[in-house]
């Protein structure tokens, strides 16, 4: 029998089969030993995953499919973390890269008993530029400037099971988009230790098959439910600027997407 993991995967999946297998690689190549991977399989029509894991031949990947009813990453992860032996619970999208020293350097962080939540910068490759380039900005945590918008880059967060039970133990499946972001303000309530840590932990990739890409609208909309949700005040755009870091609050100034992305539409119909 093998050892207990310390730490647990979480990775919904559907479909992208080669890319889950470079992210399973990821796992293998972990400096701590004492990990497990819960792939959970979102009715993939296109890639049979179960077998791709099945041909890995390692006990620490298990592959749970999602139940009928249930669709979405949102669903995916809840049911993972339903099944997770560990109480250290690490986002992994089917599609990106762990750093080797991943898993143990979430042990070191979130190994205690009180609730807390990491996240990290990511590096940004793709197929057409697979060096890619470390994110330039890092916004230390501040709960304010989370209630107007999300600075946090999923995939580079882990969690102690502390932070998830606190905060509810549930991603809200209501939302199509933005669910991880909803889950990061339950846990701000929730008075759960958020930290950002200046390292990379994880290789986000960017395509066009990505579940954000081209989705503006949609998230927006996700982002004002979200908003109304949790009984955040109406606000101005330039309220976002009192609390974020210069380069952050610039590139919201200069870049239309993100200002579209951002704004209160409660505030802007005052006007």
């Amino acid at each position: 029998m093998g050892k207990a993991p310390k730490v647990s995967f979480i990775i919904p999946a559907r479909n992208r089969g080669y890319q889950l297998k470079a992210a399973l690689a990821s796992c293998l190549s972990q400096t701590l030993e004492e990990w497990e991977a819960i792939v959970v399989d979102d009715h993939s029509d296109l890639d049979n995953i179960q077998e791709i894991i099945k041909s890995i031949d390692d006990c620490r990947i298990r592959y749970i499919l999602q139940k009928p009813n249930q669709t979405g990453e949102a669903a995916g992860r809840e049911l993972a973390i339903l099944n997770a032996q560990s109480n250290i619970l690490i986002t992994l999208d089917s599609d990106d890269l762990n750093y080797p020293y991943r898993a143990a350097r979430c042990l070191q962080l979130l190994d205690e008993s009180s609730p807390k939540m990491i996240y990290t910068r990511v590096h940004h490759f793709s197929s057409n530029k697979p060096s890619g380039q470390i994110k330039k900005v890092l916004q230390p945590h501040n709960e304010k400037l989370l209630e107007m918008m999300n600075y946090i880059t999923n995939p580079g967060t882990a969690f102690n099971r502390s932070a998830y039970v606190v905060a509810g133990s549930h991603y809200d499946k209501s939302l199509k988009l933005a669910a991880d972001y909803e889950q990061f303000l339950r846990m701000a309530h929730s008075k759960v230790n958020i930290t950002a840590k200046d390292e990379v932990h994880v290789c986000y990739r960017k395509h066009n098959k990505a579940v954000t890409f081209g989705t503006n609208n949609k998230l927006h909309e996700a982002i004002m439910q979200i908003r109304i949700k949790h009984n955040i005040d109406a606000f101005p755009l330039e309220k976002i600027y009192r609390y974020a870091l210069p380069e952050l609050s610039e590139n919201i100034r200069n870049n239309p997407a993100q200002k579209s992305l951002w704004k209160d539409d409660r505030w802007e119909s005052r006007c």
